[in-house]
């Protein structure tokens, strides 16, 4: 089948997928037994029933549910996600003020973990049973074991607070301008305007919080690069390949590995999905202003616009992460095309 087909018959799948989806998280959303009045309006507020009236009116929460439902759906196909009762702006608009730094954590978060993860993991495979595997097992069981939140909490207690090898929490220093705004990401957007000062922070500040959230990601990835690669070394067609004389960097590169890739992939390809939809504790521990901070106040606040779009993005995320693994099974294995 040819790749733009299978993309194509993807994408058509995407849609009752999404409206499902935000039917979930409508009906989730809704069956918490507190009510957003209470939530957003102050104690004299609420002993004025014209007040709370008028409030209900305002956000639509005097209708039905199924009508207050059919509502959001009518303006999500015109591209309206609503309006934030807490922040009083259009969703839209703050999930492109936050959504970018959580994109610059993760993404960098996932570059660390893959390119340690598959180093680590190719070099705990090729010398197995030697002090290095057992090493590197051992680090990337410290990594899947350890909580992110207790990891976070080290690592500012003793590389901040007590060594002072990295900048304190925040996207920046106080007092540094932000560059124009072009991506949203501080580190893209300080290399075009050419400000080395605020990329040199910028960096400086992403560090440590990334760090700690690909390390779950670096543990993890390094154990399935080594099974998949044990598992492809003990194959016949690599026994074959050495056999045949050809050489041991050829063998790796062009048979073992493109095969061992292939479940590797799978891994951070959900990672990622995992990393910027699971960034709530690490943002709020590091005062990273993205998304998983809007989620977090949206969700005390009982915004149910916010917690709408944000689901909405999340889903996105995840829906495109699994499209670009499957496309790349495409690429890793040939078979998948002749089929």
């Amino acid at each position: 089948m040819p790749v733009y087909r299978y993309i194509l018959r993807r994408l058509a799948l995407t849609i009752p997928l999404l409206f499902g989806i935000t039917l979930m998280a409508f009906v989730i959303s809704h069956a918490v037994p507190a009510d957003p009045v209470t939530a957003n309006l102050g104690q004299k507020a609420m002993s004025d029933p014209e007040i709370v009236a008028a409030f209900r009116a305002e956000w639509g929460l005097d209708k039905p549910l199924p009508q207050q439902y059919l509502i959001y759906l009518g303006n999500l196909l015109q591209g309206d996600l609503g309006r934030s009762i807490k922040s009083r702006r259009p969703v839209l608009e703050d999930l492109r003020a936050f959504l970018p730094a959580t994109l610059e954590l993760a993404t960098a978060s996932i570059l660390f973990g893959a390119i340690l993860g598959l180093i680590l993991g190719l070099a705990s495979a090729l010398w197995r049973n030697s002090w290095l595997d057992h090493g590197v097992r051992v680090v990337s069981l410290f990594g899947v074991s350890m909580p992110v939140f207790w990891l976070a909490l080290l690592a500012l207690f003793f590389f901040y607070a007590r060594l002072g090898w990295a900048v304190g929490p925040g996207r920046l220093d106080v007092g540094l301008e932000p560059p124009p705004a072009v991506t949203g990401l501080l580190t893209v957007d300080a290399f075009l305007a050419r400000d080395w000062v605020v990329l040199r922070n910028a960096l400086a500040h992403l560090v440590l919080p990334a760090l700690v959230l690909g390390a779950y990601t670096t543990g993890l990835i390094t154990r399935v690069t080594r099974s998949a690669m044990l598992e492809v070394l003990s194959q016949d067609y690599i026994r074959t390949a050495r056999a045949k004389g050809l050489p041991t960097r050829t063998t790796l590169t062009r048979h073992a590995l493109r095969n061992a890739l292939i479940p590797v992939v799978t891994v951070i390809g959900f990672s990622y999905g995992n990393l910027l939809a699971g960034t709530v504790l690490i943002e709020n521990i590091f005062a990273w202003p993205g998304i998983g901070q809007y989620a977090y106040r949206a969700s005390t606040s009982l915004d149910f616009p916010a917690i709408m779009g944000v689901s909405m993005v999340i889903a996105l995320i995840f829906i495109v992460t699994n499209l670009v693994v499957d496309v790349l099974y495409f690429v890793l294995d040939p078979r998948l095309r002749a089929s």
